[in-house]
């Protein structure tokens, strides 16, 4: 099995992509950071200097095996070799770093909505970014656009081109900026989301009657709806 493939691993290879995500995420001495996807450990270096303490995740065994000397460089650096979205220890970050595997995209913002932190610098498909920040009516606007817009103030930062990774994406990629609203969602609000969204095209007074709830704004589509009147819907369930 090609286990790049498997894990969806492109590289970051690119220093000057690194010195801006870096730059950007203006980690303080007294903050804590998450990577997940240490990859080869371009990040780290940086991470290290900058942060209180460093915690990386490495799903891959052999990259892990690999790069886990690391930890002898760092003092404030632990890598752990499992995969962030499964792991079940109190884990607590002020800033989140990682250059995402894509097929996992929608089930890592999901994870960072139910998650208290400041801030988190990601590098994600650019058509993925332009879905999470649909508006109301748009034709992409979906349950993950109003539950990442209930939580975050999304900010695009700069593309990257696709020679920057190994082996190269057959996407285009941006680094975004998500900062938290303090609004963390349990993952029975994120169902009900997903199940509000399942009528996208209904009327909220059709909406009423199916899902029994009591809403005043009858004449919205869901579709049409503020990602808080979204989440206050949710909460009427």
């Amino acid at each position: 099995m090609n286990w790049r493939k498997y894990y969806g691993q492109n590289f970051l290879i690119d220093s000057s992509v690194v010195r801006k995500i870096i730059e950007i995420s203006e980690i303080k001495a007294f903050e804590d950071v998450c990577e997940m996807g240490t990859g080869k450990g371009i990040l780290v270096p940086y991470l290290c200097k900058n942060a209180r303490f460093v915690k990386s995740f490495e799903v891959d065994y052999k990259l892990y095996e690999k790069i886990k000397i690391l930890q002898s460089k760092f003092k404030n650096l632990k890598i752990i070799n499992e995969d962030l979205l499964n792991y079940i220890k109190p884990l607590n970050f002020d800033v989140f770093i990682s250059n995402i595997p894509y097929s996992k995209s929608k089930e890592i913002f999901l994870w960072l909505a139910t998650k208290k932190f400041t801030r988190a610098i990601i590098m994600v498909q650019d058509e993925f970014s332009q879905k999470i920040q649909s508006n109301p009516g748009d034709k992409n606007y979906r349950a993950l656009s109003a539950i990442i817009q209930y939580c975050f103030d999304i900010q695009p930062l700069f593309k990257v081109d696709r020679k920057s990774f190994y082996p190269q994406p057959t996407v285009d990629s941006e680094v975004i900026k998500l900062i938290s609203k303090n609004n963390i969602l349990s993952k029975d609000t994120i169902s009900r989301v997903f199940t509000i969204f399942s009528f996208k095209n209904k009327k909220i007074s059709k909406l009423n009657n199916k899902l029994k709830i009591n809403f005043n704004e009858r004449d919205l589509r869901v579709k049409e709806m503020e990602p808080e009147k979204i989440i206050d819907l949710s909460k009427l369930m």
